[in-house]
């Protein structure tokens, strides 16, 4: 009990545990004008309070605090016989399932906790519970922390579970303020998500955000939910909003966008999950069309084009509208159409209607066919119409809270200016060692560590890792070729008096 305590719950309990130092699980708080109380099974807490003659300070003021022993049992504060221990120990196992996803999502407001009256008032708590993060950390592969209003990486908590089988980390939705907080995750991540953090607010290049997060995971293969396939990274599209948007309305149509435009460059048949059931399509061209073209292009004898007279005497014959009106539909005519790689860094978004119940955008963009039945590659420029409504009851396998039920759909061949301002940023081979622009920084680093297995100078180093683009297997490889064939003078290598000094210099970039 604490006489007078001018603030809240969360206030008082931060409070004591930064002046006592140690972790303890309050129940029952209960807050009146004269004295404030709650009640713990902590006798650790107990023998500091004691120790510290009863007193605590906050704001430079000293408060005291009364204790009374064995006041309740468990069975009075539960109304059942369970301990605090065998409550979260109930909640953890529920929130795991069977693809060993530890789901932590807003743990601190979970219903069963508030039910008991059990405050807890920040996540790290849970390391309180040891012998059960132990069993969890070495069964569990993704762990969700999203939803927590953290402002670090609990490292706390994460300690628990990357000795063991964890792949993927989700701390999105969080307060994670900078990038520099992600180094306290272990490298062996394979899954990551961060999205809705202030350190996504702050990055104004992408091609550095992918790069930064990438180095820190060298293994990552997912970031916030898009897949990292065998040709690279698939960026995250340039935030060009045509008008200034809430940040719940970006989050809403980033998320859907590339998620969207991510199936669609690699298996259209997921994109049914975003169409509702009678969802409503058309695709209208400028392409030059004759009969022959009506025949062959896809865009051609799908597309709604009836200024074209050939088309327009061919489909009113055949009383053929060439509107699509299901779902089923709209995938056959999307399969049809040929496949495709995105310019995510091209789109630009104009947002005409968000609310509760629907949304209403319009996407730019570029995107590249690539070769399948044509002699060479195409780069079309398109524009598409979208009108979502807010799925109350979710359909089958839904990836997002929003589903299509109208779109317009035209595509035009680009102009050679936007061909040359289009698909300008790299791609990073996740199979590769290699840099992509490198700053003085990455070139010393990986000179340094070239250097470290050839012996070679540092100019000659430097020379052989710019001739392969600074990919260091290919420089390697050639090295190990050229040293076994003597094509490698004595003179190129470092001379012995010089060695000594070698592992100094690269302990922190081998770390």
């Amino acid at each position: 009990m604490v006489c007078r305590w001018p603030e809240g719950n969360v206030e008082l309990f931060e409070t004591l545990y930064e002046y006592f130092g140690l972790m303890f699980i309050p129940h029952n708080f209960v807050a009146s004008n004269l004295v404030t109380s709650f009640y713990t099974d902590s006798l650790t807490l107990v023998l500091k309070v004691m120790k510290m003659d009863f007193m605590f300070q906050y704001n430079r003021n000293m408060f005291s605090l009364d204790i009374l022993l064995n006041d309740k049992t468990t069975t009075e504060c539960f109304g059942d016989k369970i301990t605090i221990d065998e409550v979260v120990t109930k909640i953890i196992n529920q929130r795991f399932n069977e693809h060993r996803e530890l789901n932590l999502t807003n743990f601190c407001n979970d219903p069963v906790l508030h039910e008991r009256k059990i405050h807890f008032h920040k996540l790290v708590l849970l390391a309180h519970f040891k012998i059960l993060m132990l069993r969890m950390g070495k069964e569990t592969r993704i762990l969700n922390l999203s939803s927590n209003n953290l402002s670090q990486v609990p490292s706390e908590i994460l300690n628990f579970f990357i000795k063991g089988d964890l792949i993927g980390v989700n701390l999105s939705n969080n307060n994670i303020p900078s990038l520099a907080e992600l180094q306290r995750i272990s490298s062996k991540i394979e899954k990551l998500w961060v999205e809705g953090n202030p350190l996504c607010g702050d990055i104004l290049d992408a091609v550095t955000y992918i790069r930064q997060i990438s180095q820190k995971f060298p293994r990552l293969t997912e970031l916030d939910g898009v897949p990292l396939n065998n040709h690279g990274v698939k960026m995250p599209f340039f935030k060009h909003h045509v008008n200034d948007l809430g940040n719940k309305t970006k989050l809403v149509i980033e998320k859907f966008v590339t998620l969207y435009f991510g199936h669609y460059d690699t298996n259209r048949l997921k994109l049914e999950n975003f169409y509702v059931p009678h969802a409503n399509f058309t695709i209208t061209t400028d392409f030059k069309e004759t009969a022959e073209d009506i025949l062959k292009d896809p865009y051609a004898r799908h597309s709604r084009n009836f200024i074209n007279p050939v088309k327009r005497a061919m489909y009113v014959e055949k009383n053929k509208k060439r509107s699509y009106h299901s779902q089923q539909a709209v995938i056959t005519v999307l399969n049809c159409l040929p496949p495709t790689e995105h310019d995510l860094s091209t789109f630009r978004i104009d947002v005409l209607q968000h609310d509760s119940k629907c949304l209403v955008f319009v996407i730019d963009g570029v995107y590249k066919e690539l070769p399948h039945r044509l002699s060479k590659e195409r780069f079309i420029h398109f524009r598409r119409t979208f009108i979502l409504y807010y799925a109350v009851k979710p359909y089958n396998n839904m990836l997002t809270s929003y589903v299509i039920v109208h779109e317009m759909f035209s595509a035009s061949l680009a102009s050679p200016e936007i061909v040359r301002n289009s698909f300008k940023f790299p791609i990073r081979n996740i199979c590769q060692i290699k840099l992509i622009e490198p700053d003085t920084e990455d070139v010393q680093t990986m000179c340094n560590i070239f250097i470290y297995y050839t012996k070679l100078k540092k100019s000659e180093a430097k020379a052989r890792l710019i001739k392969v683009d600074w990919d260091i297997k290919k420089a390697l490889k050639q090295f190990t070729y050229d040293l076994k064939s003597g094509a490698i003078h004595s003179d190129k290598f470092i001379e012995d008096d010089d060695f000594s000094d070698l592992s100094s210099l690269l302990e922190d970039e081998l770390d």
